[in-house]
């Protein structure tokens, strides 16, 4: 099991990561900002009881009820996948864009099953929310640093809890999502592959968006 390592983002690019996420989502609020980091950091198993309650029932069905009702609604998500967080451990799989590309669901549940050997560490994870606070602040000017603290010392911040997108956040983003490992996801699925979206300075050539 994966436990410390190196980031293999510089910090230009995970600013650019966190600069673009704050910029595409002027509804989140420190908490979905913590959410966001947290998946990205940590995976999502950590949170399944808080969002789903529902261990009885097997992972696939549940996807599988959720595609189709996102059919019946007609809506999808435009992208496949998005990165999640700044470690680049992780990737949020919108579960019925995935399904449309022809991609199997039995596949995407064995990912998320096998993507908690992929968990970072508290230590990162820390100086990563330290980055995102500093950011945060001066990208919504809104928000200021006892709002933070309010929010770390509500949430017993060295426990490092995980915590549900906010109502806001979530009418926003409504669409059914998975996070696994991004190096499995890429593993299965090279042709999804965007080089540009981690290293957007590195000069190198995305594969496909």
């Amino acid at each position: 099991m994966q436990t410390e390592r190196e980031s293999i983002l510089t910090n230009k690019e995970k600013l650019f990561l966190l600069t673009k996420f704050v910029e595409d989502h002027p509804e989140a609020d420190i908490q979905d900002f913590y959410k966001w980091l947290y998946y990205g950091e940590f995976g999502m198993e950590e949170s399944s009881l808080i969002m789903t309650g529902r261990q009885s029932i097997p992972e696939l069905h549940i996807v599988l009820s959720e595609i189709k009702k996102e059919e019946t609604e007609t809506r999808e998500s435009e992208l496949i996948w998005e990165p999640m967080g700044l470690a680049a451990r992780f990737v949020k799989v919108y579960v019925t864009k995935y399904y449309h590309m022809d991609c199997p669901v039995k596949r995407l549940v064995n990912l998320l099953e096998r993507s908690p050997a992929f968990r970072g560490a508290r230590m990162s994870f820390k100086l990563d929310w330290n980055l995102l606070k500093e950011t945060v602040l001066e990208l919504r000017p809104e928000l200021s640093r006892r709002d933070f603290i309010n929010f770390e010392e509500r949430i017993n911040f060295h426990q490092l809890p995980a915590l549900p997108y906010t109502e806001g956040y979530a009418e926003k983003n409504p669409f059914a999502y998975r996070v696994v490992s991004q190096k499995l996801f890429f593993d299965y699925f090279p042709e999804f592959e965007d080089n540009s979206v981690f290293h957007p300075f590195s000069g190198n050539e995305s594969i496909i968006g």
